[in-house]
């Protein structure tokens, strides 16, 4: 049957406000008459309700659910006067410049802002523009303004998070609203005192939304905002990378409140009353109850519901409790209801299906991170390792197989390698470096071998030193000595820059050199490679990163900075007034560690061109990091800053009768010519307090005498 078309006000935007208001009129009154019964469908027909589109996945229609979804909302909460509109905009523009004189200033500004929004909260939360000037102001609200409208929005949030910009409200009033759970002063006065508490408030939008749970996780609009309440009554951090990626798509509007201030880092566990666990159970038991193993695979490959599955599936298994899982109505149990996940199960073959799909391949990942560790290694023997080499050289699976990695143990990671090896050529051929950066980074972490992996490395990037990282980088360098300039004669014609390096070629670099037996490879090939090309690295953004790291000092490449910090004599200068070559001018300070010779000599080329670097604000940068006026007017102090004497002597540590450290940390066993270096520095500390000036009159020592 042919959908019902309907006039949407949203598609009007684009037209003059005057035809906008008409056609929101228009549109509101036909939806007032929906109980009209020349409009019923028959019995026989499915009518799909709200924004749901070809993607939509009708739960509700399940005999055994015995749940409807909403009605098309009828409750139609009025516009805003164009004075009304006029006036959040002014309020937007006050937020944005942020001129207020004080904290306090800003304070009242606001204060007398939620003054005026009384009994309007719904019309502005529904508004296209000023919805967002209504987030800026809960960014700025107290917790006493922020119950007062939360407790304006309860009653309507079904509608609210269904709406196309009310959502958005509910979304931000969520997450600031949760910072203050259980922070709430109890000495409020006034109308404040008869509100709920911000942990009665987020129960009793618990128990309004869950009704409706199972259609809310698809719907276009609501199953961010229910996300979020998901997060927000399980405890888990609200900033944290791995789960904004759940939260909201990358698309999302980011709005900001200059002013906003962190009442607490949200990065850390949150503490959340005991009430809120029982909440969230009963909200995803709503949500999944009467969905069975078929209905919850298909979240697994949709667009809106993977995101809320994703999230469902974390918080079940990080859960506390080993037997979460394994209920009967667990959502890890119903999407993997068989015990053992043998290859031809159909467990195995959900798995299977999804590891190539660009939104399943997500769940996987979850699964992968989570899982406990006995039911990961039947997940990975029966069903991943068989598949890790295809997954590798697919663009999809191989971010899972990344995943596969990084949870291996030092055996299974030692097969996987042996497994990778003969797809390293075809990774290679296919620039895809990200993958054999983490075997690099992993196999050094739980010390496997990496003698075959640079053996194979070095076949497929040739084995001449000289060739190795270029080849690596894809780096080509330009013909001209310095491409940063321009010659008169050709300032009109274009000139052609030198293509820049890929980002994941120098990170696949910088593992190479933090992990042994690897590192020889690119250290030998920085040494080999033309000064022309080296310089040329360094003004290159991706490429000067593989040199910062080979500069870094450590205990293991001692010999090889002797050798190639030589190499900048002479350039160091030329390198300071560069936006990405005044980074390695930088690193060569420390990476001259324990080299004085050589740091007294790259300073005294900087001295010598201290007319070039004073104008270049980068060249300003390096000659401060160096500390130059120190070298120029007090050399003393300067060689005792480039030797470490300035720094304080160590504490003596405090030895407990047992014998042992109070710290109970193993001490740094240190070299013989650093323990020289220590005596050396403590009697010329010594003779410096011991030196007395020398008697006068007569009581003075002839110093001939």
């Amino acid at each position: 049957m042919p959908r019902e078309k309907k006039k949407r006000g949203r598609r009007e935007e684009e037209k003059n406000s005057k035809r906008k208001h008409d056609e929101t009129l228009q549109s509101a009154a036909k939806r007032l008459k929906s109980d009209d019964t020349e409009n019923e469908p028959e019995s026989n027909d499915i009518v799909i309700n709200g924004d749901a589109g070809d993607d939509y996945i009708g739960f509700e229609i399940e005999a055994a659910s015995g749940a409807q979804p909403p009605p098309e909302e009828d409750v139609f909460h009025g516009l805003l006067d164009p004075e009304e509109q006029e006036y959040y905009s002014n309020v937007n523009n006050k937020i944005v410049a942020n001129d207020f004189e004080s904290a306090e200033d800003r304070a009242i500004f606001i204060a007398a802002v939620h003054r005026e929004t009384q009994g309007k909260e719904l019309k502005v939360a529904s508004s296209q523009s000023c919805s967002r000037y209504l987030e800026k102001i809960i960014m700025l609200s107290t917790a006493e303004q922020l119950r007062s409208l939360f407790s304006k929005f309860l009653g309507n949030l079904t509608y609210l998070v269904r709406h196309r910009f009310g959502s958005h409200c509910c979304e931000t009033l969520f997450l600031e609203a949760a910072k203050y759970v259980g922070k709430e002063s109890r000495d409020s006065e006034g109308e404040e005192a008869d509100l709920p508490t911000m942990e009665e408030l987020f129960l009793q939008a618990a128990d309004e939304l869950e009704p409706n749970m199972g259609f809310l996780l698809t719907d276009r609009f609501a199953s961010h905002t229910v996300r979020v309440l998901f997060l927000v009554l399980s405890g888990e951090p609200l900033d944290d990378s791995s789960v904004k990626a759940m939260l909201a798509s990358k698309k999302k509007e980011k709005l900001e409140a200059p002013a906003a201030t962190e009442l607490q880092s949200t990065q850390n566990k949150r503490v959340v009353p005991k009430t809120f666990r029982p909440a969230l159970e009963k909200l995803i038991h709503s949500a999944i109850s009467a969905l069975d193993t078929t209905y919850l695979r298909a979240l697994a490959t949709h667009p809106t519901g993977n995101p809320v599955l994703q999230l469902l599936v974390r918080l079940e298994l990080s859960h506390p409790g080993k037997n979460k899982r394994l209920e009967a109505n667990s959502v890890f149990k119903k999407l993997l209801p068989d015990e053992d996940l043998e290859d031809d199960t159909e467990s195995a073959k959900f798995i299977s299906g999804l590891l190539y799909d660009p939104t399943g391949s997500h769940l996987v990942e979850i699964f992968v991170h989570d899982l406990a560790g006995k039911t990961f290694k039947k997940l990975y023997r029966n069903i991943l390792m068989p598949r890790l080499s295809s997954m590798a050289k697919n663009d999809i699976a191989s971010f899972v197989a990344v995943r596969i990695l990084e949870r291996l143990g030092k055996d299974d990671l030692t097969e996987a390698k042996t497994l990778l090896l003969s797809e390293i050529p075809i990774l290679v051929s296919r620039r895809r470096t990200g993958l054999i950066k983490v075997l690099v980074e992993r196999c050094a972490v739980r010390e496997v071998d990496l003698e075959d992996l640079s053996d194979v490395l070095k076949a497929e990037y040739g084995n001449e030193p000289g060739q190795f990282l270029p080849k690596l980088l894809d780096f080509k360098p330009s013909d001209t000595e310095d491409h940063t300039q321009i010659a008169d004669e050709s300032r009109d014609k274009p000139v052609s820059t030198p293509r820049k390096t890929d980002v994941h070629d120098s990170l696949l670099a910088q593992a190479m050199l933090r992990a042994p037996k690897t590192d020889a490879i690119v250290q030998d090939s920085l040494l080999a490679v033309d000064d022309r090309t080296l310089l040329q690295m360094c003004q290159d953004s991706a490429a000067s990163r593989v040199i910062q790291t080979a500069l870094s000092p450590s205990s293991s490449n001692t010999q090889f900075r002797r050798q190639f910090v030589p190499r900048f004599y002479g350039h160091i200068a030329t390198l300071s007034q560069d936006l990405t070559g005044s980074y390695v001018a930088d690193a060569l300070w420390t990476a001259t560690d324990g080299l004085h010779y050589m740091k007294e000599r790259l300073a005294k080329e900087l001295a010598g061109h201290e007319s070039e670097l004073r104008p270049s604000p980068f060249g300003r940068n390096v000659w401060k990091n160096w500390a130059m006026d120190s070298y120029q007017r007090r050399p003393s102090e300067w060689r005792a800053l480039a030797k470490g004497y300035d720094k304080e002597e160590p504490k003596a540590e405090i030895v407990s009768t047992t014998g042992k450290h109070a710290n109970d940390t193993p001490a740094e066993k240190k070299s013989a010519i650093q323990i020289a270096r220590e005596r050396f520095a403590q009697k010329k500390v010594q003779g410096a307090k011991h030196q007395k000036t020398p008697a006068r009159g007569a009581n003075a020592v002839p110093t001939n005498a």
